[in-house]
């Protein structure tokens, strides 16, 4: 009987621990954080496979000169860029500013991480002043990276930890630039989990082996018992 019951708890226990460390963290949800929508050729041919549109992408608030730019990478028209992160279309700026006010809002405890993915164009139109920014309410928090190079891309992030103070407050992502700016690819994860305090809580590594030692039991003991 113990045997019976240990095989059918086997799956269940694996499933709970996974089930766990996902809960650890999770992505918040951004609209158009891909900048695909909407999809098809944009109204500026710019070559093979390449348009641009000047717009304020669909789902975020735009100033000065934004809008969308498909270069064609994916045509293996390499003139502006060797690769899209994600999808073919991304991002621009000409000196403007691109934002969006999440529907989520600060809790304490819970880590912040932003993400984005910055171009810097094949024909050298680049600034390298440009800011990519995590917004709790007032208080901007800059992304940092390394600059890519020529035709590249590079990931910039940014990390905000929640106080009992910021509960709440508005969570707004933030791309800007002076002249010509890209992006693509913007994703926000929060991290932590409720502990018997009452707050949030990042999981140690110790957390992770400890989960990783006990599936390695349970499978030797499930192999050990022929079950």
């Amino acid at each position: 009987m113990k045997l019976i019951s240990f095989r059918r708890m086997f799956p269940i226990l694996i499933c709970s621990v996974f089930m766990v460390v996902s809960g650890y963290a999770s992505p918040v949800v951004i609209s158009n954080y891909s900048f695909e929508n909407p999809a098809g050729a944009l109204g500026s041919p710019c070559g093979t496979g390449c348009s641009s549109m000047d717009m304020i992408p669909i789902g975020w608030t735009g100033s000065g000169g934004v809008g969308l730019f498909q270069p064609g990478s994916s045509f293996e028209n390499y003139s502006y860029f060797n690769y899209v992160p994600d999808g073919v279309t991304v991002a621009y700026s000409n000196g403007g500013m691109l934002s969006q006010v999440l529907a989520d809002t600060v809790e304490a405890g819970v880590t912040y991480t932003l993400q984005v993915d910055w171009g810097a164009r094949a024909d050298n139109l680049f600034d390298s002043s440009a800011t990519v920014a995590l917004i709790i309410g007032n208080e901007m928090v800059l992304a940092t990276g390394t600059a890519p190079t020529p035709g590249n891309w590079s990931t910039y992030t940014s990390t905000y930890v929640g106080s009992a103070d910021d509960i709440g407050k508005s969570i707004t992502i933030a791309l800007s630039s002076g002249s010509q700016g890209n992006w693509d690819n913007v994703r926000l994860d929060r991290s932590g989990e409720w502990n018997e305090l009452g707050s949030r809580e990042v999981p140690e590594p110790a957390s992770y082996q400890l989960l990783g030692m006990g599936l390695i039991g349970l499978a030797v003991a499930r192999r050990r018992f022929h079950i």
